[in-house]
């Protein structure tokens, strides 16, 4: 399995069936049957409509997400994603960053195009 190099992204190398992309698909909320297969380690929620980030506890697999250009306005809901190693959030809403202390593998997070106002990090 060969792994795609990009310098402006994250590297997404995963088997098609680990990957579930529901860009564009005019999502508004996240709700409890929300769709998460075993095994996801990648969820790409990109240019939809979504406020916030709900119901992705069950996601425990999850290692990459992208919620890039949506109505996101705060991170509540990504503490339980403990497994998470990349995570988009480009072009949102977030005025605070909070919430992410829990995810002690992250490696990679984009803030880019948000109306950053308050950190929990006084370094960022």
């Amino acid at each position: 399995m060969a792994a795609i190099e990009d310098t402006t992204e994250p590297k997404m190398a995963f088997r098609k069936d680990a990957v579930v992309d529901l860009s564009g698909q005019g999502i508004q909320k996240l709700d409890e049957s929300f769709p998460c297969p075993s095994g996801c380690h990648t969820l790409i929620l990109d240019k939809n409509q979504i406020i916030k980030l709900e119901h992705l506890e069950k996601c425990k697999d999850l290692m990459q997400l992208s919620v890039a250009n949506n109505r996101i306005v705060r991170l509540m809901g990504l503490c339980r994603l403990t497994n998470l190693r990349v995570l988009n959030l480009p072009n949102n809403s977030i005025g605070f960053i909070e919430g992410l202390k829990d995810l002690v593998h992250l490696e990679w997070l984009n803030l880019g195009g948000n109306n950053i106002k308050v950190s929990a990090f006084p370094n960022i």
